[in-house]
This record gives structure tokens, sequence and C-alpha cells, in this order.
């Protein structure tokens, strides 16, 4: 749901998301609540998704579009788009078990939003870094491509110490920023970039491949790989597992996935998948480093 706030805010809200930037108060506000310029969205929509939750709602995602400001001379701003989401997804679900919402739902709106913006997926780059409002273990930073220009958005669970002084009754919160002044627009409409939708008359087949790699190596490196092997019958690379322990080297993990195969031409012969097989083996090895789990 869309929020509209104002563009001051409470101090008591914004000093935990303003990090090295100056307070920027206000002459005359028209509150003694509402006393500085916001450096954060963030700062107005915990403070509504507070209010919220206090009242019963114990599920809510919300977002605004809207500046926030760095500096108390005109022009000092940066355009964001932020949202907050609290509280569980499928509670009290006959048919599905229920959980807090988590790093990866927020990290998938934030690919989804950037994608239906007609920016492609393959080329983001994303690494662990974040804001100091951010858990440090559970939130992450996402450039459109390698080259790491400027920082499209960040995503991540807030920071717990935050949740708990600021009190927002909530068993979990997530979050997101996207900064509008940092993307570079598409040359080509969203309408000329939608793909042809197509569906393949012939027999899939689903292959599952673990690998031993190192923990630097992160898991969407290895479906990156995989993906550009052969887009004709690369269809679908799904990760179901992640082990680091007994038997597992030190300094490695262990990785998991489930790889569809399938043509749009014709059916694959046991010999077409082997050789299809081989080649997503013999490439993630070459690129990663990583080694077939025996």
């Amino acid at each position: 749901m869309e929020a509209i706030t104002w563009s001051f805010t409470d101090s008591k809200y914004n000093d935990h998301f303003k990090e090295a930037n100056k307070e920027i108060k206000i002459i005359n506000p028209i509150s003694s609540e509402l006393g500085v310029l916001r450096n954060s969205i963030f700062s107005n929509l915990a403070m509504y998704m507070s209010k919220n939750l206090d009242r019963g709602i114990k599920d809510l995602s919300i977002f605004e579009i809207g500046p926030i400001f760095y500096g108390p001379q005109p022009g000092e701003q940066n355009t964001v788009v932020c949202g907050l989401s609290a509280g569980k997804k499928s509670r009290l679900s006959w048919i599905e078990k229920e959980r807090n919402v988590d790093v990866f739902d927020i990290k998938r709106d934030v690919i989804q939003t950037l994608v239906e913006a007609g920016y492609n997926a393959e080329k983001f780059y994303i690494d662990n870094e974040s804001p100091n409002y951010y858990h440090p273990g559970k939130s992450g930073r996402i450039f459109l491509n390698k080259g790491k220009d400027k920082v499209a958005a960040y995503f991540g669970e807030i920071h717990p110490n935050i949740i708990k002084t600021l009190d927002i009754k909530t068993e979990s919160l997530v979050g997101f920023e996207i900064f509008l002044d940092n993307l570079k627009l598409p040359k080509k409409t969203l309408k000329d970039q939608k793909t042809k939708y197509s569906v393949s008359d012939f027999q899939k087949s689903e292959r599952d491949f673990a690998f031993i790699v190192d923990k630097k190596i992160s898991v969407q490196d290895i479906v990156s790989v995989i993906s550009n092997i052969d887009k004709n019958l690369i269809s679908n690379i799904k990760v179901f597992d992640v082990y680091e322990g007994d038997n597992i080297p030190e300094n490695q993990k262990s990785v998991a996935i489930s790889v569809t195969i399938q043509s749009l031409e014709k059916t694959l012969t046991d010999n077409d998948l082997e050789q299809t097989n081989n080649l997503i083996i013999e490439t993630v090895e070459n690129k990663t480093g990583a080694k077939i789990r025996s």
C-alpha cells in the first residue's frame, strides 16, 4: 500500500536512519514532533508502521516515493522509493506454513521492481554492504551492473536494536530503498523490452547438482554461470540447499541446485542430456573453482 507522508519528521525516528548526515532542523515546524527534514523515508514509514501495528494490523507492507534530504540548500535532496514490510507470510493459513517476512522476500520485491522498470536482472551486481540501520548479516545493496557505478538500492532486515528502541511490535521488519536519481533510464520502452512468452511441447528433465565451493563465492554467481550456458535449453534454476559443516572442508560450502532442461524444438535424448549435464559441471568448475560433490 502506498503512503504519503510529510517531508519533515520526528528526530527520535530520524536519528536512527541519518547515518553520518547532519540533522536539518526546521526553523518554524508545524509541531514539536515534526522538527527536522527527513534524511530517510524510513523515518516516517517506521513511525506510521508502528502506529498501525499498535492498532492490531499485524501484517502490513507500505511504500512511499518522495524526497530525502542530505543538506539544507536547494537541490540537496534525492528521490527515493522506500518500503517497509512487517509481520508474517501466510498467517493462519490452512495450506501453507506461516513464517516471518525475511530478507529474501524484500530482495525479491526490489529486484522485481527494477525488472518491471526495464532493467536486466542478469546484469545486477549484489553484495552484502549496507547502511548501519540494516541488520549487518541480513542485508545488501544492488548495482545495475558489475561496474558498481552508483548504488541502485539497499534492502534487508531493519537492525534489531532500532526495532527494540522504537518499540515496534512485530515479529519481523524488513525494508528497501531504491534511489531513482541513481538509475539510468533504459533506451527502450517497457513495451519494446517484453520478451515473447513461449511454452515447449516437449518433455522436460530436471537434474540436481551439488557443488563444493569456497564460502566467498555467492550462490548467485553459480546460478548466473549456469543460466548463461544455454538459454535455449536451461529453462529454470532453483537452489534448494546450502550446507556447511560435517564432511565439508573448512571455508567451503555445499550448494545444491536443481536445473530444468527442456528444448523448444525436440525431445532431448539421453545423450543430449548427458552432454548438457557435463557442460554445466565443467563450466561451473572452470568459472567458480567449484567441484561436483560425489
